[in-house]
């Protein structure tokens, strides 16, 4: 046993923002979910563990949008936490989901202080800012090791005429940072976040940098317009291998980081952040 816990793990691990499952711009007004072409991007590039932001939760009445992709794909461990109603169907909510093929344990939701903004959408309708939060949590990679991670979706402020670096929004970030932080602790954690924002790690202050979270790809655009919103942030115990950012029917790319578990992070209960990358998978 103890051989295998000094054995280094590769671990594939995705961060997907899929727009209520529905194809092309998002935004889309009871658009039709198209689930088929989002399980097939999953089948192709086999993710370890994948983190869903604006999956549609249907709060019981039908099969949220992560249990199906699961069940389609063959995950067996998977969570659903609403987090705000959604812009692109009447009876859903948006959704962070989980999909993991190791056991998931002790996973909490956490919402943002809502700052209640208002402003204009593109066809000149008001809107409101909903809620965002993240899932927090940990994975039982089995022989003893344990894996943290943050799924999080974070305001789209420049919508709203505010940026994330405002001073006003810092007690937000200090929110988030104080639990990478409790989970990073030995390296050995992860996260993807749609932050809405390209400069992601400027505003979790020392949780990035020596000894603390390393970005997987910075300044890589992840949406179709050109703009880098998604990320990943890993761990020290976790050595990246590859990235891969593939444009799909999506207005988000699926984005995936290919790590190594060093040895000495075996065992050990840090983590690491999922989110955007460039190359193969």
């Amino acid at each position: 046993m103890e051989d295998a816990l000094m054995t280094p793990t590769l671990l594939k691990l995705a961060t997907w923002n899929i727009g209520g499952g529905i194809p092309g711009e998002s935004h889309q007004h009871d658009g039709i979910p198209s689930l088929g072409h989002y399980a097939s991007v999953l089948e192709s590039h086999a993710p370890d563990v994948v983190c869903l932001q604006e999956a549609h939760d249907y709060h019981g009445r039908r099969e949220d949008q992560a249990t199906e992709l699961a069940r389609r794909v063959g995950y067996p461990h998977v969570a659903s936490f609403p987090v705000s109603v959604s812009h692109m169907a009447r009876d859903a909510s948006l959704a962070l989901g989980i999909l993991s093929r190791f056991p998931l344990d002790d996973v909490v939701f956490k919402r943002f202080p809502n700052p209640g903004l208002e402003g204009s959408g593109p066809g000149g309708g008001r809107w409101t800012l909903h809620d965002k939060g993240y899932a927090v949590g940990s994975l039982d990679l089995g022989g003893g090791r344990r894996l943290g991670f943050v799924n999080g979706h974070c305001f789209p402020l420049r919508r709203f005429g505010a940026s994330p670096a405002d001073p006003v929004f810092a007690p937000m970030w200090e929110m988030l940072a104080e639990d990478l932080r409790e989970i990073g602790r030995t390296g050995m954690a992860f996260a993807g976040v749609d932050a809405n924002y390209g400069r992601f790690g400027e505003l979790l202050g020392d949780v990035m940098g020596a000894g603390g979270y390393r970005s997987a790809f910075e300044g890589t655009p992840t949406t179709a317009k050109g703009v880098q919103n998604d990320h990943v942030l890993y761990g020290r115990a976790l050595r990246l291998l590859s990235t891969t950012v593939a444009a799909t029917e999506s207005d988000h790319a699926y984005c995936q980081v290919r790590v190594q578990v060093e040895a000495g992070g075996a065992g050990d209960g840090g983590m690491i952040l999922t989110g955007v990358s460039t190359g193969p998978s």
